[in-house]
């Protein structure tokens, strides 16, 4: 296969420098003796969203809102790739006999990080609040399809009652999954929600349950939600305030976030605990934030991924002051095609766009060896991927050896196929209304009724993204060779966000961005109520066909699942949804006073933090274990990051 040495050596580098030796620990704080302050530096701007994943999952947002936010009914267990019940929220659950209603006894010591108690109120509350027209009213989103029963009518305002939703008590309620959405391989997923406060989001507004399922009592409002949840000083957005992940909000200034620890939490579902007091999160130019942490203006750089960056990383490692660590992508950097309208509505345009990206030569200038071409929807961090290019399979099945990426398709540099592609669109005259001439005409249009509609292109891209610039000069000269004019334009994160989830009329026909996956791969959350793909505006039948029957596979079905994967990566290359470039491994630096920092464990640097402290003594090392004495180039089955 194309890819799989590569990606062998790169998930070994990122093993080999991910790994230290395991460090003895004690719960608690850092020991006594040093503050325990840390700055960190992301050179990914905030969008300034620390709500919800409604409203996107921009790298340096979903890193503050895993860091606030907590106390989810169910986690995710990255060692079995399956949601699993936190005992220290939910202390106790059974399914009653129709097989697909969850009963839950919460937990009675949970608190919000003023002390505010937290009820079955509060999640049941949560779920109406993110899948009301209110919210949808207020801020352009909410959630589109849940697998609790009666949410369809629920958010046709056909009922003010949610039936798959029961509140049994101040400490327990139930949730019904609807027969219409079984099989469902992440069925868990739908008891995914973590505590919002009525009280504060919708003053007025009560949760109750009068026998038929949940419902708020008052008038859930769009115009108050706009003060409560988008007010700029103090909306819930971008300022939440009451919260129950392991830090709390203290400030945010658009490039900056500083966390204090949050006294009231009780731990996630290991019990572990924040020792680190605050954490101050802030945007740095990318050309310079090595500068930064070499002269101590920062203790920890995440996510590192540009060429220079990395190189610059490793020489400051090899003086002895600065440690690194790196972990897999869950995710890719690609060019999401707007085809909502316009010339990239049609699939031989964006396939004919597609050929005119040199990607090698794009990733390469921009990431080096530190990142890989990829060729679908995907990231090397993906547990999917790493079974389907053969890196781990979980059982020794011979079956195994059917499933593959072979079939993708892949778009190198070709002109003539891309010149070939745009006649068949009915892009074949010039400016003069006459038959194109190639080499001799500068640009193709089309008819389309009296109007002559020139091939001129649009891409945004975020503000400092080193990549833009790149595809201005590439990319934008070998679309010129084949008729088409680009124009590229560097916009702000909070407008590329709005303009990526379709929250405005956008005006471009390409958005270069990166995207993060969430543990659940579930494509069909894209799809609105006319069928087409709210993120890049594409209408295909077939394609949400095939992310339907991957949702419906049986829960446990893993060779099953990653089967359906393959097949929706291959038909999804075929009509160009997007242009994929590269997934990588981040790596992260960070000053040696840094202990018991490790994310190739953790798989995120949020994760890692929690174990984290700034210490001057070294700790003591423990043995290594029989895996890891025993690992060997190549040899993934005990690497623990595939989840």
């Amino acid at each position: 296969m194309r890819l799989k040495k590569a990606v062998a050596f790169l998930l070994a580098m990122a093993l080999l420098l991910g790994c230290c030796p395991a460090m003895a620990e004690e719960a608690g704080a850092g020991p006594a003796g040093m503050e325990q302050r840390l700055r960190i530096a992301t050179t990914t701007p905030f969008a300034g969203n620390f709500f919800s994943g409604l409203m996107g999952n921009n790298a340096s947002d979903l890193d503050v809102r895993r860091l606030i936010h907590g106390y989810s009914l169910v986690y995710w267990n990255g060692e079995q790739g399956i949601y699993d019940f936190d005992s220290r929220v939910v202390s106790g659950a059974a399914v009653r006999e129709d097989g697909r209603t969850y009963v839950l006894a919460l937990a009675q010591d949970l608190t919000y990080n003023d002390g505010t108690p937290i009820t079955a109120a509060d999640y049941a509350f949560s779920i109406l609040l993110q899948t009301s027209g209110a919210l949808e009213e207020a801020t352009g989103v909410r959630i589109r399809e849940s697998q609790i029963e009666g949410f369809a009518p629920y958010v046709r305002g056909e009922t003010a009652v949610l039936s798959g939703l029961r509140i049994l008590g101040d400490y327990s309620l139930s949730i019904t999954i609807d027969e219409a959405y079984r099989p469902y391989f992440y069925e868990l997923d739908s008891l995914n929600f973590y505590p919002l406060s009525p009280s504060l989001l919708a003053p007025g507004c009560e949760v109750r349950d009068e026998g038929e399922g949940a419902f708020l009592s008052g008038t859930l409002d769009a115009r108050a939600l706009r003060e409560t949840l988008l007010n700029a000083e103090t909306g819930y957005i971008s300022h939440p305030t009451r919260t129950t992940g392991p830090y709390q909000l203290a400030e945010y200034t658009g490039d900056a976030v500083r966390l204090t620890r949050n006294p009231s939490y009780k731990g996630d579902e290991n019990g572990e605990q924040p020792r680190l007091e605050e954490l101050t999160v802030s945007v740095r130019n990318p050309d310079t934030v090595m500068q930064d942490l070499t002269v101590g203006d920062v203790d920890l750089v995440v996510r590192c991924l540009r060429a220079s960056q990395v190189d610059g990383g490793i020489s400051l490692v090899s003086g002895g002051d600065i440690a690194m660590a790196s972990y897999n992508r869950n995710g890719l950097a690609y060019i999401s095609f707007c085809g909502e309208k316009g010339p990239a509505a049609d699939v031989r345009v964006r396939q004919a766009i597609a050929h005119c990206m040199d990607r090698e030569e794009a990733v390469g200038r921009f990431v080096g060896p530190y990142g890989l071409l990829v060729d679908g929807y995907y990231g090397l961090g993906q547990w999917m991927y790493l079974m389907a290019n053969g890196t781990y399979k979980p059982e020794d099945d011979p079956a195994w050896e059917t499933v593959h990426l072979d079939g993708l398709t892949v778009y190198d540099p070709d002109p003539e196929a891309a010149a070939r592609l745009l006649e068949e669109a009915g892009w074949n005259l010039n400016e003069a209304g006459e038959p194109f001439v190639p080499g001799q005409d500068a640009l193709r249009c089309r008819r389309d009724g009296e109007a002559l509609i020139p091939l001129k292109l649009k891409l945004i891209y975020p503000e400092g993204n080193g990549m833009g610039a790149e595809l201005r000069r590439s990319f934008g000269e070998n679309l010129a060779r084949v008729g088409a004019e680009l124009r590229v334009e560097e916009v702000s994160m909070p407008e590329l966000q709005r303009s990526y989830l379709g929250q405005t009329d956008r005006d471009c026909d390409m958005i270069l961005l990166g995207n993060n996956f969430a543990d659940v791969f579930d494509p069909l959350l894209d799809y609105d109520e006319t069928g087409r793909d709210r993120l890049n505006g594409i209408a295909d039948a077939r394609m949400m066909e095939l992310s339907r029957d991957l949702r419906e596979t049986e829960p446990g079905d893993v060779l099953g699942f990653v089967r359906k994967w393959v097949a929706f990566q291959e038909y999804r290359t075929s009509i160009a949804m997007e242009i994929p470039l590269y997934s990588n491994a981040y790596f992260d630096f960070f000053v040696r006073t840094l202990r018991n920092y490790e994310p190739g464990t953790a798989a995120t640097w949020t994760g890692a933090i929690l174990k984290a402290y700034l210490s001057e003594e070294e700790p003591a090392e423990e043995a290594p274990g029989e895996d890891e004495a025993d690992l060997e180039d190549g040899d993934f089955e005990d690497f623990d990051d595939f989840g």
